[in-house]
């Protein structure tokens, strides 16, 4: 059973990216650490507008958030990981609808729910490299009811540009969880195509909720 990221947490990821292409700077190899710390840090701050923003439509606000997701998110990369083995021996065809049902089916996961924001803010905690080419940013969801979460961004520079390729919540990794969930999948429902099959009912129900 695929399972959708608990909103509204999932709402200010997506939020975060949102506003990550009005204002993505071109960071120097040298700097990535503090680019990505400072990129999260300028973005978290705006991400609370949209979501608050009561001139926005619930569709306005989810529009946003789909035009944006391809910018700040590296999805192709992040659609290969969560495949896991079976990218390998996935056909071109089957690869590329993969991509596009679970782009899909990550819009879904939100979209259905984009009213449910409370309040909810994001604190920088920290950042630290992790190798040449990654960085970890380290910030806690302070809510108005109930404890704060740890939210932590993976963030991996290509070409001068950063781009999220993971999402860690509670020191648990949303790319490691779904690639774990994806394969149980795939070798209970008939391989590659029947995940994209469940993909596929998945982001149908929650678009008709």
């Amino acid at each position: 059973m695929l399972k959708h990221c608990k909103l509204p947490i999932l709402l200010i990821i997506v939020a975060v990216t949102a506003i990550a292409v009005i204002q993505a700077p071109v960071i120097a190899a040298e700097s990535k650490e503090a680019g990505a710390k400072a990129l999260i840090e300028s973005l978290g701050s705006q991400a609370v507008k949209i979501l608050s923003d009561k001139s926005l439509s619930e569709e306005q606000k989810e529009q946003k958030f789909d035009q944006f997701l391809d910018a700040d998110f590296d999805m192709p990369r992040i659609a290969r990981f969560v495949l896991g083995r079976s990218w390998r021996g996935a056909t071109k065809a089957q690869k590329t609808e993969f991509r596009a049902v679970f782009r899909n089916y990550m819009v879904s996961s939100y979209a259905q729910k984009i009213g449910t924001y409370s309040g909810e803010n994001i604190k920088i905690i920290d950042s630290k490299s992790i190798n040449d080419k990654e960085s970890l940013v380290y910030t806690l969801i302070e809510r108005p009811q109930g404890p704060p979460i740890k939210l932590d961004w993976r963030v991996r520079t290509n070409d001068g540009k950063q781009k999220i390729v993971d999402v860690i919540i509670e020191g648990v990794s949303m790319a490691l969880t779904q690639r774990s969930e994806f394969a149980s999948v795939v070798n209970n429902r008939g391989g590659v195509d029947g995940l994209i099959s469940e993909l596929k009912e998945k982001a149908k129900m929650a678009s008709s909720n």
